[in-house]
């Protein structure tokens, strides 16, 4: 019955694409269960719910797509275990809830929101964030953790350059790389050379593990 209920309302787009001129075919929407309301110009989709726009590929169980009188897409709004697929840049976005701006090519994505860099491999996880497309910039608000292979970060904000592949963390921000512990008013992660640079009121307490072997070499000696 759902693979039918998916089928019924693929088919219908597909005729309501033809009716507008094929305006919005780049949209392929599918799911299991969906209607269109023409008076107020918005498709709800629930169930396995998948989109492809502006080369985002996006699943989630709910979504609801506005459309402009013109019938082309004005905004979308995303719900429950949602997955957005960057292929070409090789990125992933996650959350609860999400909402995309077409113009501006803007996601907002809260509640358990995630940003992941294949490529460089480093996740970051975080209350909120704001991902911009255009301008290839990802800001993550509230409860941020950054991973990044040997570097692990946190802090109340960061900002994420794809273009210089830096992460600009503040907001009482830390870091730990093999052991040792870093804090400064700000600090900036290059997640292409798995660096980092501390800026301001730094604090640290640095492992020395070649001393303690050694120590404990001496210590054992006597």
């Amino acid at each position: 019955m759902r693979k039918k209920s998916r089928v019924l309302f693929f088919l219908f787009f597909l005729f309501f694409l033809q009716k507008s001129y094929s305006k919005i075919e780049e949209l392929n929407l599918t799911s299991n269960y969906g209607f269109y309301n023409q008076q107020k110009k918005i498709f709800y989709a629930k169930g396995n719910a998948h989109i492809s726009i502006d080369n985002n590929e996006i699943y989630c169980e709910e979504m609801e797509i506005y459309l402009t009188k013109d019938d082309n897409v004005d905004k979308a709004i995303f719900k429950k275990n949602i997955r957005i697929f960057q292929e070409k840049e090789k990125i992933q976005i996650g959350g609860e809830y999400a909402e995309y701006y077409k113009t501006e090519k803007q996601f907002i994505i809260r509640e358990n929101a995630f940003y992941i860099d294949v490529e460089e491999e480093v996740a970051v996880f975080g209350d909120a964030i704001y991902n911009y497309d255009k301008k290839k910039v990802a800001i993550v608000q509230g409860n941020i953790r950054i991973f990044q292979k040997e570097i692990f970060a946190k802090g109340a904000s960061v900002k994420y350059t794809r273009k210089d592949k830096l992460m600009e963390l503040t907001g009482f921000p830390t870091v730990e790389n093999q052991g040792s512990v870093y804090s400064a008013k700000k600090i900036i992660v290059n997640v292409d050379t798995n660096t980092f640079l501390l800026e301001g009121g730094i604090e640290a307490t640095i492992l020395n593990e070649e001393k303690e072997e050694k120590d404990k070499l001496e210590e054992k000696g006597k």
